[in-house]
């Protein structure tokens, strides 16, 4: 059901909508909420990892050993949920790219 939200959201930028019930924003407010304190999480860890040298996240060339990682965080453990999303993010840009082969 969130997907589905966060794809109209997006598609359907908020000031669009004509008639929005307080429960409906409210809704909305507190998931962007929750977005944007996990968003710092997220870069919290990444520049931790990039402190320790962590390079070549953005090089397609890397795309199915990142792959491979999300897959052993796919039963994320507790606390490891940021680590996750990350490898989630990274697979999604290398995706948009557009320079994966098939």
């Amino acid at each position: 059901m969130y997907t589905i939200i966060a794809i109209v959201l997006k598609r359907t930028p908020i000031e669009e909508h004509e008639a929005m019930d307080q429960d409906t924003q409210q809704e909305i407010e507190r998931l962007n909420k929750v977005v944007d304190d996990f968003a710092t999480e997220m870069k919290a860890r990444l520049s931790e990892q990039a402190i320790k040298g962590c390079r070549g996240w953005d090089n397609p060339d890397n795309y199915y050993q990142i792959k491979s990682m999300m897959i052993q965080h796919a039963s994320v453990s507790a606390g490891q949920e940021v680590d996750a999303a990350n490898l989630a993010m990274i697979l999604w840009f290398l995706r948009r790219q557009g320079t994966l082969l098939p």
